[in-house]
């Protein structure tokens, strides 16, 4: 049986969290998970259409999580998978796009961009999972899953795993704009309401909260004897761009020279992958998947460091210092905060 929601303490978590979302009614499923609907239609007509609690922890409002989560982290866990895939993961909005392409290039040892769009690899949202069964190696996927739910056998295999860690300031500031433009902020009203009430709330925190994702991470990685695990900050990665994909580069195996590393990283800069996932793409791929649509124009906002402090006023900011003094207390991570 898949581990799904069930106990009155994380019902009360829903509860929590759809207090500043547009829903308010909660449908339990088959699995036992807690899915949403949308206040503007019959309770007697029920179709989730916001996020979905599951495993103690709210995910993103993708289809087929809010079909059946259960399902789908199942269908990822024990996914079949091969010895030269790769996967990169991130928190939301730390770069994803980014760092697939960059590691998508890399693999194929040239500076073109992909047609088919990320979202066609992202393992909790592509619409069909068998997918997966056939894209040709190396398989490059993508997921904001927390590592307990990484596929069992890419874990065995000692596979590659790109993870990128960002300041999660800047990740707070990116995330209230992506969701405020998509439209699932409800009575969030401004974005003191959303660090509070949402992005440092542990009871309506996406994918376990910034803090837990990452520290579970950390962990991984410290076990990790194999070296499968490379960490790039998105900092980093912006700020010596060139440095980070050759570091990249070496961790793939990849031999390239320094005029294809240096043409790879000018291509995967904001500002044209930006303009590529709106030229390039082939977005007829996802176009049939509501979501994605709604997203697309949203995806490349700024893409700059230090953005939060355009948004945080100084009491803001002292709380969330010391929230994060608090809970990184025992951990080594270093965040590039500039």
């Amino acid at each position: 049986m898949p581990l799904c929601v069930r106990s009155y303490e994380l019902s009360q978590k829903v509860c929590q969290f759809i207090r500043f979302l547009p829903f308010r009614y909660i449908k339990q499923t088959e699995r036992g998970c807690f899915s949403i609907q949308s206040n503007m239609e019959e309770t007697s007509k029920p179709k989730p259409t916001g996020p979905v609690v599951f495993d103690g922890m709210v995910v993103p409002p993708f289809p087929p999580l809010l079909q059946d989560a259960g399902k789908r982290f199942e269908e990822i866990k024990n996914m079949e998978c091969r010895k030269d895939d790769v996967i990169v993961v991130t928190y939301p909005k730390s770069g994803t796009h980014w760092a697939w392409e960059i590691v998508t290039m890399l693999l194929k040892q040239r500076a073109e961009y992909s047609k088919e769009p990320m979202e066609c690899f992202f393992l909790e949202a592509m619409p069909d999972f068998n997918f997966v069964h056939n894209v040709p190696s190396p398989r490059i996927f993508n997921t904001h899953i927390p590592i307990r739910w990484f596929p069992n056998q890419h874990i065995e295999n000692g596979a590659k795993i790109v993870h990128v860690l960002r300041n999660p300031k800047d990740i707070a500031v990116s995330m209230y704009h992506h969701f405020k433009n998509v439209g699932i902020l409800g009575d969030v009203e401004n974005f003191q309401i959303f660090l509070e009430k949402m992005f440092m709330n542990p009871k309506a925190q996406v994918m376990d909260g910034w803090f837990k994702f990452e520290k579970d991470f950390e962990k991984a990685k410290k076990n990790d004897k194999r070296g499968a695990i490379i960490t790039v900050h998105y900092e980093s990665l912006k700020k010596n761009p060139v440095q980070e994909t050759k570091r990249l580069a070496e961790y793939l195996n990849v031999e390239l020279s320094k005029e294809e590393i240096t043409e790879i990283s000018d291509k995967c800069s904001f500002k044209k992958l930006k303009l590529a996932s709106q030229t390039v793409k082939d977005n007829s791929l996802v176009a049939n998947v509501e979501l994605f649509k709604k997203t697309e124009p949203f995806v490349h906002r700024k893409g700059e460091i230090g953005d939060w402090k355009n948004h945080f006023t100084v009491a803001m900011n002292e709380n969330f210092d010391a929230i994060f003094k608090e809970e990184m207390k025992n951990s080594n991570i270093q965040v590039q905060f500039e």
